[in-house]
């Protein structure tokens, strides 16, 4: 499973190295101090790779402190917000993000982030729970962002799993459902948990960089 996450990541390096910054949209189903710890812990890894996130954060709440540039978007993007108004914010940002930016994380609710990146992401993680009511919230959230928005590939990352294996026997459930009543594929990213030892969550962060999408070369000018 790491091989193509890390090819893929060898080739995002190359477009970083060219000026263009990638984005990953990162779908919170809560929003709870766990979620935003990992995400938090996310963008930590990320800054120890060498890389400069930053941090569009629409999960509402404190801010998450750390090494690493963030904003709090819920006040700047109104509900009715799309791909416009999200891109014309990360503009902005690069003005005024210290030492600039090389990968862009957006926290939200999965909607609303599937709202803001349509046309632009080619794919949402999704952080979910590895118990029976957090599948089955998995399961009902992709059915309404491939409903709403066409959508047909997707990231799964569990936050409380016992270890990578629990969390792939979970995986497994929710991408069979997935594949057989949806027609969509969805793809198993492991434990996102901010007790992880750090060398997981390293290693989380690079296969993170193979979800993402290379931005659109209008957020340079």
């Amino acid at each position: 499973m790491f091989e193509p996450a890390h090819d893929q990541a060898a080739g995002l390096r190359q477009l970083f190295r060219a000026g263009r910054p990638a984005l990953l949209p990162l779908g919170c189903t809560s929003g709870d101090a766990a979620e935003r710890a990992a995400v938090a812990a996310l963008a930590q890894a990320l800054t120890r790779a060498g890389h400069r996130p930053v941090l569009v954060d629409l999960l509402g709440g404190t801010v998450p402190e750390g090494a690493f540039a963030c904003v709090d978007a819920d006040r700047l993007l109104g509900h009715g917000a799309g791909a416009r108004e999200l891109l014309a914010l990360i503009r902005s940002l690069r003005g005024r993000a210290a030492g600039g930016f090389d990968v862009v994380l957006v926290a939200a609710d999965p909607l609303r982030l599937a709202d803001l990146t349509a046309g632009v992401a080619q794919r949402i993680v999704l952080v979910g729970r590895a118990q029976r009511s957090g599948l089955a919230h998995a399961y009902a959230q992709v059915k309404a962002l491939h409903l709403a928005h066409g959508l047909g590939d997707y990231v799964t990352a569990f936050l409380d799993a016992d270890s990578p294996a629990s969390a792939l026997a979970w995986h497994r459930r929710l991408a069979d459902a997935a594949a057989r009543f949806l027609g969509v594929a969805v793809e198993f990213g492991g434990v996102l948990a901010a007790r992880a030892d750090r060398g997981d969550r390293d290693r989380f962060a690079l296969d993170a960089l193979g979800w993402s999408s290379p931005m659109p070369v209008s957020v340079l000018r």
